[in-house]
């Protein structure tokens, strides 16, 4: 059980794997538009371009350590019931359509190709970094329009000044990077508590093998009941830290390969 459970730190597909991948040394805005363009890509690009985009990135995805067969176990039954979905009863006394596959077939390799640049973006990305850049971004929105203000009306520069300084709230809808950090460490987190809920039920003798409605429903109730209890452990975690929206954020810097990637993501977004 203990080398089962060791073994169970790398079937999380989406935790972030530091030195794993030389992918790690683009920056993550430059990334995360490069997942948005891809995952768009996959779903609308013609069957030549989709193949040439699942190729290209399961090549950098063998290098990274093995991920576990669940998440390709979830794809795989979502490709059988878009197949029997997309064929049963086409209306003309058949029960099934076969000219339906090849159609289903795209559908699954469109849905691969949208798990790995996911898998890629998770595991050499800290999404924190995407947060912080957003907030600086309003910050230096604020920033500007005091400055207009107080252009416009000399005698309440100072006023204006003191007003972006010094915090005057704690209202957390100025730091908009920590929603998007939560909202993006999501994922993540629901394979985190997955394996640990199903950890849970094979020490305590249920069978990990036998999968059944019952045993899902009682699985996707500890998952709701976890998700609850982690979302009130982080805001007592927040609160207990000090957390507050004012406050301090390293920026990292765009390089030259990012602006690649950025290229190859308008090049995408275009086609």
């Amino acid at each position: 059980m203990a080398d089962r459970i060791a073994a169970g730190s790398t079937a999380n597909p989406f935790a972030f794997e530091p030195g794993e991948s030389k992918l790690v040394m683009f920056h993550p805005l430059a990334k995360l538009v490069f997942l948005i363009a891809a995952t768009s890509f996959a779903m609308h690009a013609p069957v030549g371009f989709l193949l040439a985009l699942f190729v290209i990135g399961i090549l950098p995805l063998l290098k990274l350590p093995r991920a576990a067969a669940g998440p390709f176990y979830s794809i795989v039954v979502l490709m059988l019931f878009a197949t029997i979905v997309r064929g049963i009863f086409p209306g003309d006394g058949r029960i099934f359509d076969l000219a339906t596959l090849p159609g289903s077939a795209v559908y699954g390799l469109r849905l691969f190709s949208i798990y790995i640049y996911s898998r890629l973006f998770y595991a050499t990305t800290r999404v924190s970094e995407i947060g912080d850049w957003m907030t600086a971004g309003l910050r230096s929105l604020r920033k500007i329009a005091c400055r207009r203000e107080a252009k416009d009306n000399p005698t309440s520069r100072l006023n204006q000044e003191s007003t972006y300084y010094r915090p005057v709230s704690m209202d957390i809808s100025l730091d908009p990077g920590m929603f998007v950090s939560l909202i993006l460490l999501f994922l993540p987190r629901i394979f985190n508590m997955y394996r640990r809920v199903a950890e849970a039920g094979e020490m305590r003798g249920i069978s990990i093998s036998k999968k059944n409605f019952r045993r899902a429903f009682l699985m996707l109730g500890q998952l709701i009941s976890m998700g609850l209890l982690q979302s009130w452990r982080i805001s007592m975690a927040m609160e207990l830290r000090g957390y507050s929206p004012y406050r301090s954020i390293r920026l990292s810097r765009f390089k030259k390969q990012d602006g690649i990637l950025l290229g190859l993501s308008a090049i995408m977004f275009l086609l």
